[in-house]
């Protein structure tokens, strides 16, 4: 014999279904369906995470030393 009367539930419309089903088995999802408990879609953990600020900053800089120029057939510069 089909349930047909619970005392305190109702039937709803499962809104991914369509079917008829009683409102204690249904459960409300992230986009606001009401679905059957067995059919519901949870949210992925991955869209709750968040980015983190990034420091970029080198802890120390210091200017670049002037350019160097020798002359032809010039190894090394004495005055450095």
């Amino acid at each position: 014999m089909a349930d047909t009367s619970r005392h305190g539930d109702w039937r709803i419309i499962d809104d991914l279904t369509g079917f008829e089903i009683w409102a204690s088995e249904s459960v409300r999802q992230w986009n606001g369906l009401r679905v059957h408990r067995d059919n519901a879609d949870y949210r992925h953990p991955q869209e709750f995470v968040r980015g983190r600020p990034d420091r970029q900053k080198v802890p120390f800089t210091r200017p670049e030393p002037p350019d160097v120029f020798l002359e032809p057939n010039e190894v090394t510069r004495d005055d450095l």
